[in-house]
């Protein structure tokens, strides 16, 4: 999961070839450890800070969009966010992150001893110490979700998380906040904003064309799409939003006495490769040197020499209560 739309057009997608691609499982395994190190810590504070301000004494009512194998959940409990009951629906445009996420899922709670019954397919119960938690996985597009009309108005918080840069910001993003209640929270983490880099500097200027062609390779997908941080930074504080608190989530990763942990080799080899695939004559000649490229900079990852770093923004914001 940990994406709404399965496509390949984005440095941080395992290797896919169409928009129905799924993301691979294991990659996304591997992504939460990276992820958790990334994220923003000033925004999830404030996230803590309110959401049980805006849930009040009712149960908290969550959704996710493009939940994949349930990392986001799990990072949630595991961090203290919920606490008492809660409803979470976890959302995916692929039915076949099901049974992923039910596996990943019962390992998690196994792992942590806390009860886990699947009542149904889709629908399952967690307890854990501190939460009662509804889980309910949906196979339902972004776009889909957007334009509900009986949801609007029911979810206390909606979470995204380095999903939005495969859907149409301007044509979704209202429908999907639109499905919030008065003072309902969004937030919307790890979102590429237009920069990579890899070190040590390949000799040549191979790489920096390679480099502007993936992010072209997005933009020809979806207009936008290299830059969705800045640009949600922007729309969430359009009318009737407040943005509460952004912040920096950088995906950075060095070796440490020439090794990785095994979770960054996994993430590194896959984004190479999803480069290399992505301009491998997809749309028209490949750049010079993209196939040497590739093998150089997946050589320093088996030495432990390559260092990557991305750009990524992290965002809550809230919806105003409509004025009176």
């Amino acid at each position: 999961m940990d994406a709404d739309n399965c496509a390949g057009g984005r440095l941080y997608s395992p290797l896919a070839d169409g928009p129905e691609t799924c993301f691979d499982p294991s990659y996304l395994a591997a992504k939460k450890s990276i992820d958790d190190r990334a994220l923003n810590r000033y925004v999830w504070t404030a996230l803590c800070q309110a959401l049980p301000q805006t849930t009040g004494t009712e149960p908290a009512n969550i959704v996710e969009i493009g939940a994949g194998i349930g990392t986001m959940l799990t990072r949630m409990v595991d961090w203290g966010l919920l606490t008492g009951p809660a409803t979470y629906l976890a959302t995916d445009c692929d039915g076949d992150h099901l049974p992923l996420a039910r596996r990943y899922l019962a390992a998690w709670a196994d792992e942590r001893g806390y009860p886990l019954h699947w009542l149904e397919k889709q629908r399952s119960r967690l307890c854990t110490t501190q939460a009662e938690i509804a889980l309910v996985f949906e196979t339902v597009r972004a776009e889909e979700m957007a334009c509900r009309t009986e949801s609007r108005g029911t979810f206390h918080l909606a979470v995204a998380h380095a999903v939005l840069d495969l859907i149409d910001l301007p044509a979704v993003l209202p429908g999907i906040l639109s499905q919030l209640t008065s003072n309902g929270l969004a937030y919307f983490t790890c979102h590429f904003d237009g920069a990579t880099y890899f070190l040590p500097e390949y000799p040549g200027g191979e790489e920096e064309e390679i480099l502007r062609r993936y992010h072209a390779s997005m933009e020809a997908r979806l207009t936008g799409a290299s830059n969705t941080g800045r640009r949600l930074l922007n729309m969430l504080q359009g009318p009737g939003l407040e943005l509460l608190a952004a912040g920096s989530s950088d995906w950075l990763i060095h070796p440490r006495n020439t090794t990785y942990s095994g979770d960054e080799v996994v993430f590194l080899h896959a984004l190479i490769a999803t480069v290399e695939q992505e301009l491998a004559g997809k749309s028209g000649p490949a750049p010079a040197g993209l196939a040497a490229w590739a093998r150089t900079r997946h050589q320093q990852v088996d030495m432990g020499t390559l260092t990557f770093l991305a750009r990524n923004l992290d965002l809550l914001a809230r919806r105003r209560p409509p004025l009176p």
